[in-house]
């Protein structure tokens, strides 16, 4: 993991103005988000099993995260590798599998070390800034 230095990080922001912003600049919210937190992220880079993102994450200070209204506070911008665990599952449940609960397996290194560590740092850092000056307009 590569924690990024920004001016975004501690910046508290109305949700739907971010969500909107983010989406511009090809950022999404992640899908692993809770009614208190969540993360916007894009993918870097991509080969066969392994994916690099640039995630943003936040916590909600005001409201929850379904409403547009909600006040999130940005936390500190990161670069993850995740290499993907290709082949058969071993712990997989038969019973999971049959009923289409089994979709999809952990991954083989949710936080592999990064190569080139400067040149994805340097492409997430340029991305990041390209939305930084907005998000901080929409400040509240």
């Amino acid at each position: 993991m590569i924690a990024l230095k920004s001016k975004i990080e501690g910046k508290t922001v109305i949700f739907g103005n971010a969500l909107k912003l983010f989406k511009e600049a090809g950022l999404d919210l992640g899908g692993g988000w809770e009614y208190d937190h969540g993360m916007f992220d894009t993918i870097l880079y991509q080969r066969e099993e392994t994916t690099i993102y640039l995630r943003v994450p936040f916590q909600v200070v005001k409201g929850e995260l379904d409403s547009s209204n909600t006040v999130i506070r940005f936390q500190t911008p990161f670069v993850i590798k995740h290499v993907m665990n290709i082949g058969l599952d071993e712990e997989d449940s038969p019973a999971m599998t049959v009923t289409g609960l089994e979709q999809f397996q952990a991954p083989q290194d949710p936080d592999a070390p990064i190569d080139r560590q400067r040149e994805f740092a340097i492409d997430a850092q340029t991305k990041l800034d390209q939305i930084t000056e907005d998000v901080m307009f929409a400040s509240t």
